[in-house]
Formats: structure tokens, C-alpha cells, sequence
């Protein structure tokens, strides 16, 4: 068969070109560090290079909301702790105020010391993050959680909590509404209140009492009145009768389910009322027991009234402290979860990152061998066509 001189130079130069095509392709596989230049070259692992970047991509989104979530609830686990500590202090004055070796000036002085932890209580509970925005105020971030006027507390947010998406299939709750972490708290002993009447002329005190009888106690309201310093009738809620007793300083009384002790000389008329406990807010607690000491009291019958509110006061501290201490295990465990999943995204993320790396990364070590080759192919190829193109047939004459 006649091979054209045009044949000849046409195969030499397109073997050539081949050549360089994949020269050029290796070099530029060698300078990026990716083994595929475009879709075509691999479609396959095309497609499963774009899913695993986009698995990837919200894993990474995952991540930065823990990290969010995390730095919020840290917030509130750190608040919660210090209101714990607060309310630690306040028990320790209210104890110190219950001593009778006080007086008013003295008790007075204690008094100052709690209004200023309720500021320090208010404070805490109005936390703000990193933008400004108040942690507790549930959906309405931009408003003031707490504040106060003359009627007292009010809290101005709502009782939403956001969810925020921690994983794949993971939701954690974020910071806790103030309503719930700061309002609602049971007073009295967490099921009734013990409260003397503001009228008693006598000096008996009584204490927060506790529910004995869960199956009898049914919240009904009870009136203790002493009918003469030594003998007491109990009344319903109507008024009415139940029992009548002999009274003796200690003694336990026991009625309803419920169980209590009064101390001291009562004056007959003297009442004392045992009534369900009422949700208040944490601030009221403190500033009522404020109130109590702030008073003046002269006489055996006023110190009386006012030990009596001190006892029902340490009841609602201990109430509030349980309750805070609940709510910061409660933002701990939360942060514990969160610390896990955070660790189950990191795992995700190292093995999508993995997997990207096999499809995508380019096997170094091979592709310099490959670019060896290519190169020696192509000085071959160059070459082979320099020689052909010397070729002529007066050469042989």
C-alpha cells in the first residue's frame, strides 16, 4: 500500500499532539492535586463527589449551630449557677435574721444587702449574648426579659424556645424562657403555705410544715384559731369546725395531710392559715423577705409575726434553689448532649472528607510515573517524526 508523504507527516503529527494532550493533561492534574479535570472524566464520581461536598456542607452547618448552641447554653449553665450561689447568700441572711440576738437596725442591714441581690438576680436573668440579644426572653430576643416597677416583677418575653438542628437528625433545645427558669416556683414548701395572721397578738410562730399523708392532703385550705392560749379549733374553707384541740408549745399538728408546728404563747383569736402553694417568681421571693426585715418591729407579738415570715421566707428560698439547681442540670445535660453530637459531626465530617479524598484527590506517586512516561512518549514521538521528516529518496541516489 502507497502511504502519502501528507499520511506520514499527518500520523507523526497527530501522534504528537496526543502525546501533549495527555502531557498537558498529567501536568495540570500534578498542579491542581485533583485527579478529575472535569465531569466527563469521571460522571459517576462526578455525582458522588457533588453529594458528598453537599453532605458535607451541612454537616459544617451542623457545627457552626452547636457552636452557637453551645456558647448560649453555656451562658445559661453559667447564670443559673451564679443565681444558685445568690440564693445560697440570701439563705445564709435569712438564717442570720431569724436570730434573735438581731434587732432592727441590724436586720435592717441585712435587708439593704438582699434588695441588692435582687438586683444581682435581675441582671443575671436580663443576660444578653455576644449580639445583644437577651437569652432568656424566649422568641423575643430584642425585649427585655425581666424589669420591675412599683407592682413589682414582670416578665416581658413569651414562653418560646427554639430548636436548633444539630445533626442530621438531631434537634437540641436552645436557652430555656425566663418564665420558666426564673417565675413558677412553687412557694411555702412546695405544696402549702404556712401563714400566721397579720392581727396575731400573741408570740407563737409557726413553721413551713410538710405534707404527711399523701393520700389525705388535697390542698383544701385550713384556718388554725386559737380559740384561748391553750386549746385551738380547725376550720375548712367554710369556716366550718373540723376539730377542736389542746394546744402545747412544739407540738406537731396534723390535719389534711398535712403536718405543723407552732412555738411559743399564741393570744386567743390568734390565726395561722395553711394554703396551696402559689407560683411567684424567684425576685418577689427575695424582695418580700426584704420587706419583712426592712420593718421596724417593737414588741414580743410584731417579732413574732416576723419570725414566722422568715420561716415561710426560708421555705421559699429552699424552693427556689431547688428549683434553679434543677434547671441548671437540666442546661447541663443538654450541653452534654450537644458535646456528643458535636463529636458524632466530626466523625461524619473525617469520613465524608475521606471519601472525598478517594474520589477526588489525585494519587501523586502514580501520576508522576504517568507524567514520566507521557514525556518520554512524546520526545519518542517528536523524534520518530524528525527522522521521518528527513526521509527522502534522494538520499538513495
Amino acid at each position: 500500500m502507497r502511504i502519502s508523504t501528507a499520511q506520514i507527516y499527518a500520523g507523526g503529527l497527530s501522534a504528537m499532539l496526543e502525546q501533549q494532550s495527555k502531557l498537558l493533561d498529567t501536568q495540570t492534574q500534578l498542579a491542581t492535586g485533583e485527579k478529575r479535570l472535569s465531569p466527563a472524566d469521571d460522571p459517576v464520581g462526578a455525582v458522588r463527589s457533588l453529594e458528598l461536598s453537599r453532605s458535607l456542607d451541612r454537616s459544617e452547618q451542623f457545627q457552626r449551630n452547636a457552636v452557637i448552641l453551645d456558647n448560649r447554653l453555656r451562658m445559661e449553665e453559667s447564670t443559673l449557677a451564679e443565681s444558685v450561689e445568690i440564693m445560697q447568700r440570701v439563705r445564709t441572711l435569712a438564717l442570720q435574721a431569724n436570730n434573735a440576738s438581731q434587732d432592727n437596725e441590724s436586720r435592717q442591714a441585712i435587708a439593704r444587702e438582699l434588695e441588692q441581690q435582687v438586683d444581682s438576680l435581675l441582671a443575671l436573668a436580663n443576660t444578653r449574648d455576644s449580639d445583644g440579644r437577651y437569652i432568656f426572653s424566649g422568641y423575643q430576643q430584642d425585649t427585655q426579659a425581666f424589669s420591675r416597677d412599683v407592682n413589682g416583677f414582670r416578665y416581658n418575653g413569651d414562653d418560646g424556645q427554639r430548636l436548633l438542628q444539630v445533626g442530621a437528625n438531631r434537634q437540641l433545645a436552645d436557652t430555656s424562657p425566663g418564665s420558666e427558669l426564673f417565675t413558677g416556683i412553687a412557694n411555702g414548701n412546695g405544696r402549702f403555705q404556712a401563714i400566721a395572721g397579720a392581727s396575731n397578738t400573741g408570740q407563737a410562730v409557726i413553721d413551713a410544715g410538710a405534707v404527711s399523708d399523701q393520700q389525705l392532703y388535697n390542698g383544701d385550705a385550713i384556718d388554725i384559731v386559737f380559740i384561748a392560749p391553750d386549746q385551738y379549733e380547725l376550720r375548712d374553707s367554710s369556716a366550718a369546725v373540723i376539730a377542736t384541740a389542746s394546744y402545747r408549745s412544739g407540738d406537731s399538728i396534723d390535719v389534711a395531710g398535712m403536718t405543723v408546728s407552732i412555738q411559743g404563747e399564741p393570744a386567743a383569736g390568734d390565726s395561722f392559715s395553711l394554703r396551696a402553694s402559689e407560683a411567684e417568681d424567684v425576685f418577689s421571693m427575695v424582695a418580700d423577705l426584704a420587706r419583712t426585715l426592712a420593718e421596724p418591729r417593737s414588741g414580743s407579738a410584731s417579732r413574732a409575726l416576723q419570725t414566722s415570715s422568715i420561716n415561710g421566707a426560708l421555705a421559699n428560698i429552699d424552693q427556689a434553689l431547688d428549683h434553679l439547681i434543677a434547671k441548671q442540670a437540666d442546661s447541663g445535660a443538654r450541653m452534654q448532649a450537644l458535646d456528643r453530637q458535636r463529636e458524632v459531626n466530626e466523625s461524619v465530617n473525617l469520613q465524608v472528607q475521606q471519601n472525598l479524598s478517594v474520589i477526588n484527590d489525585l494519587d501523586y506517586a502514580e501520576a508522576v510515573s504517568r507524567f514520566e512516561q507521557q514525556r518520554l512518549g512524546l520526545q519518542a514521538a517528536q523524534q520518530a517524526f524528525a527522522k521521518v521528516q528527513g526521509l527522502s529518496l534522494f538520499n538513495y541516489l
